[in-house]
């Protein structure tokens, strides 16, 4: 029986793989798997740890048990073994048993026979059945589970499916199998029973993550080669020394779980702090004597008043008492997680006892010069710590194996939607203490996910740490149940959070424990200012938006005034566009300076102007002497640490103003400058579209009742002050109070949205994967057929890359408007595009939504470029040069699409 053949010198025998599997996944128990992570499996099936570890390596041997079938040993593209000439090998007939049938399918289906002479159940129903658990989780091992069987399937699987082979001979080799992977991992005893659904995620993620590594090309060929000189088939020895091998390679993979250096306070971890900031202080002496395993830290306080390092400590803290060493801390937006990562890695160079990879987790990572393979790790600690993250844990699905991890929140949340491979999202996850940081940052479907996500963790026994500068004490109180909830409590008390300050609450007892209020560093007041406008940008309605945008920036275009910066934030790229052009056509005694800063511009227009403003606004830049507006969007709300004298904004729900506030008067300005005349004190004006929200052009960017309720509110404090951070947490409460209730029927729309157009309408079938407590089949968990497009769409997220490019009438087409710069293509000799080449095209590229631009002929990249991951996913945006050199864009059945060289991506509708 062969089990792998490609670029082989010859067959690789199905024991072999089967073997080398599950030595590999003893080894992941051993130095992968966090403490936690193998108490909380082996409690799970209700068997020791050593028990436990032989039964995960025994299982993992199994997981190619399905390719002892006939459709697979005669696959056309495989060596065609000669024993299937003989009588007992002979495959079904019929032309129902024609086709092929999946590897994994086969294992699902024939292992629970098989298992029950190991004294494992599978006379109970399949959801009881440990049986079955175990098929179904091994049948799993391709990123997607198979429907439940019913009884009749597990005692009989040659009758629900010939195709997995009738004849004896197949039936007797699948036997022989078992029997030597039981014996070489010990013949270890059935478990006492299902296990909940998180152990069986989390043994399928680690039976994956096993899999990959044995079947990779350089593993195959030297373990071949083993067998080969070994001249005999000796199982037992080719599983020994199939792990003594394992362990050199899985730390050359950089998956062991990472040490730290020891640390009994917050001076420890921080030294460079001398003097902590009041809520530091405050958990260093408090938390330490709370936490004894397992649980959830929520600390809430305004910007600047030390949360990263408050969030960082207490990871430290539970991750040591939980046994789960691995970090990952979770951002809203890119350009955080970028700052964040760097942040990250010196803490870790000066925490870490080893070697700590540290992976950059968003769609765009790989772009970032520091992350590349071939950068310097320029910054070592004396103990030469080292955080480079290596090619491996950059594969799509295992940059959470990594021990410590930096991401965009979407990273962990999508692993509560059905998506293929998602069982290894949950591995990286449960052996970490996961940082959460502005949990308060997403819409009702993103707490909805946060709450499933929190629900799991609970479950898993991984411990969390909630980070907001805006969170409402109901929301607060829905999180923190949820991960009570997940594990395993149901009497739960009421949590009421003091703001500033932090709460703990303890998996294994529910009890919750809160500190008093704590002043705060950053108190202020805002002046608010909330307007009420027709949204229109028509500079001629008194009423409308532009109109007052106009009055208020005034002293910027009069020479008599004080110079000083202003930002304008729009909730859509459109309405920024718009408004970018009706500033510059605008005319005064003085002219300001415009920037336009989006994110539907390229990416190397996007960091150039991002350092633009940090060389002009940044927290060390002397005040301009000229007048500055910068117009932009959501992007401003957490990724720019900038100071403006004046902030202006379109409606938004309360949290997202109150971060937008967060630009204006940011830094102390000492001898850098001084404030303008005209703004001597922080202030937030609010344009607020009269009538029925959101007008048409925002679309479904807020939730219609998160910005009423946000209306109502500045409406009925009639620009009385704000302080912060007192007021915060009432004016939250008002705002926010039941999104819980908006997060349950965000999911239950998903089910029955109709009539929108077509990603909406398929994204309306998905939902959050069930929660963990009553789940006994896994099927729900994943989805073979989801579009991970869609559900990166319903998330928020820009699912395309566009690359403009540029076609002259006689077909050639060029990267840039002059036609200078031709398609590149891989080097003679190769397949693929250099790194290089590849990062020159994704720094031309421009995020949309996948709806923007339809897959067809005209828009696929050349074919030259299939074989190269990232370049084969773009789509080309074809620009039509004429011959008098002007430029038109891409015309769609709605829309014409073009990039500006200073707006970005415009899209405008079709007349």
């Amino acid at each position: 029986m062969w089990g792998k053949s490609d670029e082989l010198p010859a067959p690789y025998p199905l024991g072999c793989h089967s073997l080398d599997t599950a030595a590999v996944a003893m080894l992941l128990w051993d130095v992968h798997l966090s403490t936690g992570q193998r108490r909380f499996v082996a409690d799970s099936f209700g068997v020791p740890e050593r028990q436990a570890r032989a039964l995960v390596a025994f299982w993992a041997g199994l997981h190619d048990l399905g390719k002892c079938c006939p459709s697979f040993q005669s696959s056309p593209t495989g060596p065609e073994p000669k024993f299937l000439q003989q009588e007992e090998f002979a495959s079904p007939t019929g032309w129902m048993n024609e086709g092929a049938v999946r590897h994994d399918r086969v294992t699902h289906l024939v292992l629970p026979s098989i298992l029950a002479d190991y004294g494992y159940d599978a006379a109970s129903r399949p959801g009881k059945s440990v049986a079955h658990q175990v098929a179904q989780i091994l049948g799993g091992h391709h990123g997607v589970y198979g429907l439940m069987l019913d009884r009749a399937a597990m005692r009989h699987p040659e009758r629900a499916e010939p195709r997995v082979g009738t004849a004896p001979g197949w039936r007797e080799q699948r036997a022989a199998l078992v029997d030597v992977v039981h014996a070489a991992c010990g013949r270890p005893a059935a478990p006492r029973g299902v296990a909940p659904a998180g152990a069986a995620v989390l043994v399928t993620g680690l039976v994956v993550l096993a899999d990959w590594i044995a079947s990779g090309h350089t593993w195959v060929r030297a373990r071949q080669d083993d067998w080969m000189v070994a001249g005999e088939a000796d199982w037992q020895a080719h599983f020994q020394r199939a792990y003594a091998a394992a362990g050199p390679a899985v730390e050359r993979l950089q998956l062991a779980a990472p040490q730290w250096a020891p640390a009994s306070g917050f001076s420890d971890v921080f030294p460079e702090i001398t003097q902590p900031y009041p809520l530091q202080a405050d958990i260093a002496a408090r938390l330490p004597g709370l936490v004894a395993g397992p649980g959830i830290l929520l600390v809430t306080a305004p910007t600047g008043d030390g949360k990263t390092e408050t969030g960082l400590f207490g990871a430290r803290l539970l991750g040591a008492a939980a046994g789960h060493p691995g970090l990952g801390v979770l951002l809203p937006t890119m350009a955080t997680t970028d700052a964040m990562w760097n942040r990250v890695r010196v803490y870790v160079r000066r925490a870490a006892a080893v070697d700590t990879p540290v992976t950059l987790l968003h769609g765009m990572a790989w772009l970032k010069e520091a992350y590349s393979t071939d950068a310097p790790d320029a910054e070592l600690c004396d103990d030469g710590v080292s955080t480079t993250a290596g090619d491996f844990v950059r594969r799509k699905h295992l940059g959470l194996a990594a021990g410590t991890a930096v991401g965009t929140w979407d990273q962990a949340a999508m692993a509560c939607l059905p998506m293929r491979f998602n069982t290894l999202r949950w591995l990286g996850l449960s052996g970490k203490t996961l940082i959460i940081d502005e949990a308060h940052a997403y819409d009702a479907f993103g707490h909805a996910l946060t709450v499933r996500l929190l629900q799991w963790l609970g479950h898993l026994g991984a411990p969390v740490v909630l980070l907001s500068a805006t969170l409402a004490g109901s929301l607060a109180e829905r999180l923190v149940h949820a991960y009570l909830q997940g594990a395993g409590h149901t009497a739960l008390e009421p949590v009421t959070p003091a703001y500033p300050g932090w709460l703990f609450a303890d998996a294994s007892t529910a009890t919750v424990t809160a500190s008093a209020t704590i002043p705060s560093t950053r108190a202020h007041s805002l002046a608010v200012d909330q307007q009420s406008v027709r949204h229109t940008h028509d500079l001629h309605a008194a009423d409308g938006r532009a109109a007052h945008l106009a009055r208020l920036l005034s002293p910027l275009y009069d020479a008599g005034e004080d110079p000083g910066a202003v930002l304008v934030v729009c909730n859509t790229v459109p309405d920024a566009q718009a408004t970018y052009e009706a500033l510059a056509a605008r005319s005064g005694t003085r002219t300001p300076n415009l920037l336009l800063l989006h994110a539907r511009m390229p990416q190397w227009q996007r960091e150039d102007l991002t350092r633009q403003l940090l060389t002009l606004l940044g927290p060390r830049a002397r005040r301009p002497h000229e007048p500055w507006i910068v117009v932009t969007t959501q992007v401003a709300e957490q990724s720019l640490d900038v100071d403006f004298d004046l902030v202006v904004t379109d409606l938004a729900p309360l949290a997202q103003l109150l971060q937008r506030a967060g630009r204006g008067h940011r830094h102390i300005l000492g001898g850098r400058g001084r404030r303008p005349s005209w703004a001597p004190a922080p202030r937030l004006v609010v344009l607020a579209p009269a009538g029925e929200l959101p007008p048409p052009a925002w679309g479904n960017v807020y939730d219609a009742a998160l910005l009423r309720r946000t209306r109502d509110l500045l409406t009925e404090k009639a620009g009385e002050p704000v302080a912060i951070p007192e007021d915060v947490t009432s004016m939250i409460e008002t705002v926010y109070a039941d999104l819980n209730a908006l997060a349950e029927q965000a999911l239950h729309d998903d089910h029955r949205r109709a009539g929108q157009d077509a990603a909406q309408a398929a994204a309306a079938d998905t939902a959050a994967i069930p929660a963990p407590a009553t789940l006994t089949d896994l099927y729900p968990i994943t989805d073979r057929d989801i579009d991970p497009d869609l559900l990166t769409t319903r998330l928020g997220a820009d699912s395309a890359r566009l690359l403009p490019v540029y076609r002259k009438a006689d077909g050639t087409t060029w990267l840039d408007p002059q036609c200078t710069r031709p398609l590149p293509v891989p080097a003679p000799g190769h397949k693929r595009l250099s790194r290089a080449q590849v990062a020159d095209l994704a720094r031309l590229s421009v995020p949309a939504p996948g709806t923007y631009l339809p897959k067809a002929p005209d828009t696929a990249v050349p074919a030259t470029w299939n074989k190269t991951p990232l370049a084969r996913e773009l789509r080309l945006l074809p620009h039509h040069v004429l011959p008098d050199g002007r430029i038109q864009g891409y015309r769609t059945e709605r829309h014409i699409l073009r990039l500006d060289p200073v707006l970005g991506l415009v899209r405008t509708a079709v007349r």
